[in-house]
């Protein structure tokens, strides 16, 4: 193992004032001073990674806003887009393995540069064929291409930043990611709009608002161009899949995987048709759907940048598990609501409460690793969420085709439960509370 930066993630001290409890506001300017002197130590690398990765996620924050309805606008119904999404994560499973293994051997800026060109493609074929065999093919191969920028950034970030700053450095890159996510759902709904009663046809709307969203996701070339990547180490370098190692670490492997198997089922049951479920329960048109989406970013953006506070009070584990227990019963106000006025607190309050955790637990396995399988672990991570989605959003999509949403919501609810238990039993004695002082770390002499 990684013993040396075994304790990043949880190994914090508080600084609250000794003998007394410092106010919010003087917490509150601590804990923006921890933020701003984390993010100065950011690399140039990971600076550049983060610009690359928020103008993809323009791009992907477009599609999942506006695909779906797009779609649906031109006559498919709730199974067949669920199969177009589960299509995308066929293409990221099947290469999530072999792309970690590359990304172990080579230098990572062509393979990002290369992904970028063919992500654009096959996303600009995805926008323009309406060919149903065709539609799913380019699917597929999006998929594939994204799956380079998923399965890089957690080695990446991890090479190119140090334990001081690395919590923050997970944070801050999926809080770049709701960001885009906030832009890009503020401009789109309402460009479709705007182009639609121009042109008079809301398809064109839908389409060349795709296509914007796929050219701002093109120029993310320029920074990946820009990143200086040194080759992998030696240690990188020994990723393999061999039958000694899955002997020894297959526990472990397993039970991050599970865990996150769970979550991911939960979520691609319904999470790729919270765009539709707005337009069929109450009828809205997609500027409106856009906006709810910004709100839900601005939630999951506050959750992010709580999660490393949260996990110097809790822990890693602990912080994970709460937020995910906590986010259940607005899931379950989704599931029978009908008034907009509980409906939109619920989507962004679960939001926020499900995603904050997400940066966090990636940082805790990438932890729990031993430095030359990180990437097989990330790539682990991404197969089983990326699997899950391959059959959950397609059964997803029919289940609520034939008996709407309730039911799909309430399976995910049950889901996220089983999942919040199975992590606490898996990791939940992992960590150990400082004796001195507030704060958690893990052992460095800790075996899993």
């Amino acid at each position: 193992m990684n013993r040396d930066d075994r304790t990043s993630a949880t190994e914090v001290r508080g600084s609250g004032q000794p003998g007394g409890t410092s106010s919010l506001w003087s917490r509150g300017l601590g804990a923006l001073r921890e933020y701003r002197s984390s993010v100065r130590l950011f690399s140039r690398n990971a600076r550049l990674y983060l610009f690359g990765s928020f103008l993809i996620g323009v791009n992907f924050s477009v599609f999942n806003l506006l695909f779906n309805l797009y779609l649906k606008e031109i006559g498919f119904v709730e199974s067949q887009i669920g199969l177009v999404n589960s299509s995308r994560a066929v293409g990221m499973t099947l290469v999530a393995i072999p792309a970690a293994m590359i990304l172990s051997r080579i230098r990572l800026k062509p393979l990002l540069l290369v992904a970028c060109v063919f992500f654009a493609i096959f996303s600009f074929g995805q926008t323009t064929i309406q060919e149903w065999s065709l539609l799913l093919g380019c699917a597929v191969l999006t998929g594939m291409s994204f799956a380079f920028f998923r399965i890089a950034s957690g080695p990446f970030y991890m090479r190119n930043s140090t334990r001081t700053e690395r919590t923050h450095l997970f944070s801050f890159s999926f809080g770049m990611h709701l960001l885009a996510g906030m832009i890009g759902s503020w401009g789109a709904g309402h460009l479709v709009t705007v182009i639609g009663e121009r042109t008079g046809d809301i398809v064109l709307g839908y389409q060349y608002t795709l296509y914007l969203a796929i050219i701002i996701g093109f120029l993310a070339l320029i920074p990946f161009g820009l990143v200086k990547a040194a080759a992998p180490s030696s240690e990188e370098n020994r990723i393999s899949l061999n039958l000694a190692q899955f002997r020894r670490r297959g526990a472990f492997y397993f039970r991050v995987t599970f865990v996150n198997f769970l979550i991911g089922t939960g979520a691609g049951l319904i999470i790729p048709f919270m765009n539709l479920y707005f337009r069929d329960r109450f009828l809205l048109p997609p500027d409106r759907i856009g906006l709810f989406f910004i709100l839900l970013s601005f939630g999951m953006l506050a959750g992010t940048l709580c999660g490393p506070l949260l996990t110097k009070r809790f822990g890693l584990v602990r912080t994970i598990v709460i937020t995910q227990l906590a986010s259940i019963p607005f899931m379950l106000f989704l599931a029978y609501g009908y008034a907009l006025a509980l409906v939109v607190p619920s989507f962004i309050i679960r939001g926020g409460l499900m995603n904050l955790g997400v940066p966090i637990s990636t940082n805790f396995a990438m932890e729990l690793c031993e430095k030359e399988e990180q990437g097989l672990v990330n790539a682990l991570l991404s197969v089983s969420w990326t699997s899950s989605w391959m059959v959950s959003v397609a059964i997803g999509g029919s289940l609520i085709e034939h008996y709407g949403y309730t039911l799909v919501l309430n399976i995910t609810a049950a889901l996220y439960l089983i999942s919040s238990f199975s992590y606490y039993w898996f990791f939940g004695k992992v960590e150990r509370r400082n004796a001195d002082g507030p704060g958690w770390y893990v052992p460095r002499d800790l075996q899993l």
